[in-house]
C-alpha cells in the first residue's frame, strides 16, 4: 500500500543516459493546509454523532466520513506532487491512481518567473511560471515550492553548466571570419566582375569591428544588379512531376504556391539525400545521424561534449540523438566520462576507432560531393547563402 503513494522517481530517470536527480521537489506544507483543515471538519462532523438521537447517529457519521475520505483524496494528491530537476530536463509527476507526468528538456525553457505572494515571502514558498518553446499546461504552473530562490539558482545552473547558454562575448576573429565568408559567399552569387574583386581583396585585416558587422549586414542587404545573378537558373519541372501536379491543384484552392512547392521539393530532397547518404556510409556501419555525432566529437578541441549540449547542437530529436549516441558507444566509437570536477556532468567522448570511422566516412563522403555532384560548386554556395538567410531568420544564428 504503501508503494502505491509513492510517486517513485527513479524509475522516470533516463539511468542509460547518465541521468541523476538534482533535487526532488516536494509541495510546501502550507499546501496541505487546506486539505488537513477539511479531514479536521470531517471529523468534527462524525463527534456530532454524540449529540443527536441514537436513530439519527448514522447521518452526520456517513456525512463525517464522506468529508474525510475527500479530504484525504486531497491530501495525497498534494503529497505525490512531484517537481523533480534532473541534470538533463525538469518534469512533473502527480496523480493518486492515474499517474500524469509533464516533461521539458533544458534546452526548451526559455523562462522562469517566480512569484512570491505574502504569505510566500513569510513562510518562504513560491510559485514557478515557465515560459517554454512548446506550452505544456502540465508544467506551466508549479506551485507551492519551497525555497523558490534557492531551486531557480538551481536550474539555472544546471542549464549554464550543460552549455545550452552562452555569456555574452563582444565582437571577434570568428564574427570576422563569419563577415568574411557571408561577403565571398554574395561576391559568388554575383558576376565577378573586376570592381568587386578589388573591393574584396583590398578589405584591411584590421578592420574595426562595427565595420565589419556592417558591411556583413550590407552584403545581406545589398540589391543585386540584376535578378539572374542571384536565382539559380535551373528548367522547370516536367509536367509529370507530382509535385508540380500538387502545386498546381494547390494553387486552386489555397495561395502561396510557389513557396508551397520550395518547401515540398526541399523536404523530398532532404529524404532523398539522406538516403543516399545513408547507403554511402552503409558499408562504415554508419548513417548521417551517427556520423555527424562523430565528426562534432572529432572536430572538438576536446573531443568531448556534454551530453546534453551535444543534443542541442544536433537540432534533432532527442530519441534519435540518443539512438546515435547509444548504437556508437556498444560500437567502442564514444564512450560516457563522467568528471567530477564538473559536477559529475555527463560527457561523450571520440574513442581512437571513433577518429578513424570519423576520418574514412568524411573522405568517402568528399569523394561523393555529398551526393551534390549534380550542382557545381558556385550553385552549391548559392544554396547554402539561400539556406542561411532562412536559419537566420528563423534561429538567430
Amino acid at each position: 500500500m504503501a508503494t502505491l503513494f509513492d510517486p517513485r522517481v527513479d524509475e522516470h530517470l533516463i539511468s542509460t543516459e547518465g541521468e541523476r536527480v538534482i533535487d526532488e521537489v516536494r509541495r510546501h506544507p502550507l499546501a496541505f493546509f487546506i486539505p488537513t483543515a477539511i479531514i479536521v471538519l470531517g471529523v468534527a462532523v462524525m463527534s456530532a454523532s454524540t449529540v443527536v438521537a441514537l436513530q439519527f447517529a448514522w447521518i452526520p457519521v456517513v456525512i463525517g466520513a464522506a468529508i474525510v475520505l475527500f479530504g484525504t483524496y486531497r491530501f495525497l494528491t498534494v503529497h505525490m506532487d512531484r517537481f523533480v530537476i534532473t541534470n538533463m530536463r525538469v518534469f512533473r509527476i502527480h496523480g493518486i491512481f492515474t499517474q500524469h507526468k509533464a516533461t521539458m528538456p533544458m534546452s526548451r525553457i526559455l523562462d522562469i518567473s517566480v512569484h512570491k505572494p505574502l504569505m510566500g515571502r513569510v513562510f518562504r514558498y513560491g510559485h514557478f511560471v515557465f515560459e517554454s518553446a512548446a506550452q505544456d499546461q502540465g508544467l506551466r504552473d508549479i506551485r507551492f515550492v519551497g525555497r523558490p530562490n534557492e531551486r531557480d539558482l538551481t536550474i539555472q545552473r544546471v542549464i549554464q553548466r550543460s552549455g545550452l547558454r552562452s555569456a555574452f562575448s563582444p565582437f571577434d576573429s570568428d564574427e570576422y571570419d563569419d563577415a568574411q565568408s557571408a561577403t565571398e559567399d554574395y561576391a559568388i552569387a554575383t558576376d565577378e566582375t573586376d570592381s568587386r574583386s578589388e573591393v574584396i581583396t583590398d578589405v584591411d585585416s584590421d578592420i574595426s569591428a562595427g565595420e565589419s558587422h556592417q558591411w556583413k549586414t550590407m552584403e545581406l542587404e545589398t540589391p543585386r544588379p540584376s535578378e539572374a545573378s542571384e536565382e539559380i537558373v535551373i528548367h522547370e519541372s516536367t509536367p509529370d512531376d507530382p509535385i508540380s501536379e500538387a502545386a498546381q491543384a494547390w494553387d486552386l484552392r489555397w495561395p502561396e504556391r510557389t513557396r508551397m512547392e520550395a518547401v515540398t521539393t526541399l523536404m523530398d530532397t532532404q529524404r532523398r539525400l539522406t538516403a543516399e547518404l545513408d547507403e554511402l556510409l552503409r558499408p562504415l556501419g554508419l548513417n548521417y545521424s551517427r556520423f555527424e555525432v562523430l565528426l562534432m566529437l572529432f572536430l572538438d578541441a576536446q573531443g568531448a561534449i556534454p551530453l546534453v549540449e551535444l543534443f542541442t547542437r544536433l537540432q534533432g530529436t532527442a530519441p534519435s540523438a540518443s539512438s546515435s549516441v547509444t548504437w556508437l558507444e556498444d560500437a567502442s566509437m564514444v564512450k560516457r566520462v563522467v568528471y567530477p570536477e564538473d559536477n559529475e556532468m555527463v560527457f561523450v567522448a571520440i574513442t581512437s576507432k571513433g577518429r578513424t570511422a570519423a576520418d574514412r566516412a568524411s573522405r568517402s563522403l568528399a569523394d561523393a560531393r555529398f551526393g551534390f555532384s549534380a550542382l557545381s560548386e558556385r550553385e552549391s554556395r548559392q544554396l547554402r547563402v539561400l539556406l542561411a538567410r532562412y536559419r537566420e531568420n528563423t534561429i538567430g544564428i
